[in-house]
């Protein structure tokens, strides 16, 4: 029974997985044009599951890493562990040209969860966090240190190139590369 629950729940991951990916490229748009974006892939590839210890650089090891495999686009499946410090900017305003302010905690931090995509061999990685007395949810940025370990899977999209390239308001969007 656990083998057939196991199966089951990695073929509803992996079709997830491939929603993520198969939403985002039928309509490329010319720079100035608004509206939704999609790219279709031709599948996932490799799993790559990452397991960080203490004093390690979450990001940069992510980073560093999918370069050395050769990973330039990838889909976020799941993120847990620990931090000693998270650093993460956020949003200010609403204004239509975006402000982001950069925060670090530097406290016992349990990362709850990680969501996003890795573009052009950059991860763009939303968290989910608290320290002992509130909750973050910002964007994980360079210089967060995994406390006692974290634990980070990738599937490599396969088929497409992607990249982030700034509209005339400044906000980095997702296109694939011609």
């Amino acid at each position: 029974m656990g083998t057939r629950r196991t199966f089951i729940k990695t073929l509803a991951l992996g079709a997830a997985a491939c929603a993520v990916a198969n939403s985002a490229a039928a309509g490329q748009m010319k720079s100035g044009e608004h509206g939704m974006r999609t790219i279709v892939s031709d599948g996932l590839g490799r799993i790559i599951i990452l397991s960080f210890d203490r004093g390690e650089k979450l990001r940069e090891g992510i980073r560093e890493k999918l370069r050395e495999l050769g990973v330039r686009d990838a889909v976020l499946l799941s993120a847990i562990g620990t931090l000693e410090k998270a650093r993460f900017h956020r949003i200010k305003n609403t204004n239509r040209r975006p402000e982001d302010e950069i925060f670090e905690v530097v406290a016992p931090i349990e990362l709850a969860a990680i969501d996003g995509i890795v573009a052009d061999g950059e991860p763009h990685f939303h968290m989910v966090f608290q320290d002992l007395d509130r909750a973050y949810a910002a964007h994980l940025e360079d210089g967060s240190i995994v406390c006692y370990l974290a634990e980070i899977v990738l599937a490599e999209i396969k088929g497409v190139q992607l990249t982030r390239v700034r509209n005339e308001d400044g906000v980095p969007l997702l296109r694939q590369k011609e």
